[in-house]
């Protein structure tokens, strides 16, 4: 003879229904953000204190939005005039920047940027595919390097 438990009844309704099998497409290749190589220590970028309240709410918000999908999905997505991508992987440093290479990332990796608005960029690195593979890194890794207020990474004649 069973006895009716109200709260152990309660407790189990009020588990989700579902599983991780049942969500397997959600979590394949959807692209992560890591901050092991921040740096905050160059005049050219900033720390998240020198964010206001607003653009960190913004910052969060985005990253929750882009990570809904993958690194190739945000590479061939478009944004304002022209050909501007979400995500540009530009590959070496580039020599026309107020940042410097810090000498806790390594040499080799793939630099890039996520656009977040106006001139506010997200600057970070993604390995190249040849050493994903032949080390079984994860592929969908963005690591966040630097926090790019006004837009000092990549130079163009228009900064």
């Amino acid at each position: 003879m069973k006895r009716n438990n109200p709260a152990k009844e309660k407790f189990i309704h009020s588990l989700p229904p579902i599983a991780i099998e049942d969500h397997v497409e959600g979590f394949k290749n959807k692209i992560c953000f890591s901050f092991k190589y921040f740096d905050n220590a160059q005049d050219a970028g900033q720390d998240f204190r020198d964010w206001s309240q607003e653009q960190l709410e913004k910052l969060l918000t985005k990253l929750k939005h882009y990570s809904d999908n993958t690194m190739k999905y945000w590479m061939n997505q478009r944004v304002g005039a022209g050909s501007l991508k979400i995500l540009e992987v530009y590959g070496n440093f580039p020599k026309n920047s107020e940042f410097v290479h810090p000498k806790h990332v390594p040499i080799d990796v793939l630099w890039a940027r996520f656009r977040l608005e106006s001139d506010m960029r997200l600057v970070g690195f993604v390995l190249p595919e040849c050493i994903l593979k032949e080390k079984e890194i994860a592929t969908n890794i963005f690591y966040i390097v630097f926090l790019d207020q006004n837009h000092r990474f990549y130079l163009t004649e228009d900064n």
